[in-house]
């Protein structure tokens, strides 16, 4: 991982701070105040705004709503009201460029005629799984979505019941998509008049947490493993004790893996432009390992990137 990308991943960590914590180790994606951590695309009419603290998007037709950091595993959980006639969605794992065609879109729809089936309702990934659990669709009131993205395995709920589940490995055109990407909200795509809102929107990243990263060290995947790593490595320093015990076990993959990434991590943090406090951070948890008294042919490799520090 570059010094850069480190970097970013500490910038998104501020913007996540800024919007506040929430508990269970949700962090809030929304300040209640303005869009700060979001951005609209130009070339459409900005169609989101915050009014009295909640998202709105009331242009039919504008700009949707993305956020700037970029998630690959996680649970994102929200209150959201729809018009009369609202229609709007929730874009996963997706390139804002080119959204539909890079993520999925998990449907936000009041049940205006026609019908809609169960494979274009809300909590369905629309398009591609029906729900199997209809949600209830009434409008003019809150509702309560979490959607759950496990690797291979998307999970959407609404009101604490489970409606919709897909493995992407078993549905062709959604093995194809990004593993990572940004999260959006679709603007108002119902006509002048309509709206939908939205609260309490908060995500419980998956990828910032150690035990998570590391168990995707043994996936049979290798897109998974990939994705692993460089969670592993946006993590930075933190990283090197736990992956140098990976190194210890018995598990041949997870151990490749894993010194792959311990050098991903030192080569950052020994980058000529990485700030002296992560190769300090770096330097310190190596001498941690080695404290450990791993076994030889461990040692020796943290003991050859300490010495990547020192040039």
């Amino acid at each position: 991982m570059s010094a850069l990308r480190f970097v970013c991943f500490c910038s998104c960590l501020a913007v996540s701070a800024a919007c506040g914590a929430a508990d269970g180790g949700f962090t809030s994606l929304l300040n209640g105040k303005d869009l700060s951590g979001w951005t609209m695309l130009p070339g459409k009419p900005p169609a989101f705004a915050v009014v009295d603290g909640l998202l709105e998007t009331r242009v039919p037709g504008g700009s949707d709503l993305f956020t700037v950091a970029r998630y690959g595993n996680y649970v994102l959980r929200f209150e959201y009201l729809l018009s009369k006639v609202g229609n709007s969605g929730v874009l996963i794992r997706c390139d804002p460029k080119n959204p539909w065609g890079t993520g999925v879109e998990v449907q936000l729809l009041a049940p205006w005629t026609p019908y809609r089936d169960d494979l274009h309702c809300t909590g369905s990934l629309y398009g591609y799984v029906a729900v199997t659990n209809r949600p209830d669709e009434t409008t003019g009131v809150w509702h309560r979505m979490e959607i759950r993205c496990d690797r291979n395995v998307i999970e959407v709920s609404v009101d604490g019941r489970r409606t919709t589940v897909a493995d992407t490995r078993a549905v062709k055109a959604l093995d194809a998509k990004l593993l990572s990407g940004v999260i959006g909200f679709q603007s108002n795509h119902s006509k002048q008049g309509e709206f939908a809102q939205f609260r309490k929107i908060e995500i419980r990243d998956l990828d910032a947490d150690q035990d998570y990263v590391l168990a995707g060290f043994s996936q049979t995947d290798e897109r998974f493993r990939v994705q692993a790593r460089e969670a592993a490595v946006a993590l930075g320093p933190a990283m090197i004790v736990p992956l140098a015990r990976v190194m210890e076990g018995d598990a041949v993959m997870a151990r490749s893996v894993a010194r792959q990434a311990l050098f991903d991590i030192v080569a950052a943090a020994s980058a000529p432009q990485a700030e002296a406090a992560a190769r300090d951070a770096a330097a310190r948890a190596l001498r941690e390992a080695l404290g450990a008294k791993p076994s030889e042919s461990t040692a020796g490799y943290v003991s050859w990137l300490s010495g990547m520090l020192r040039k």
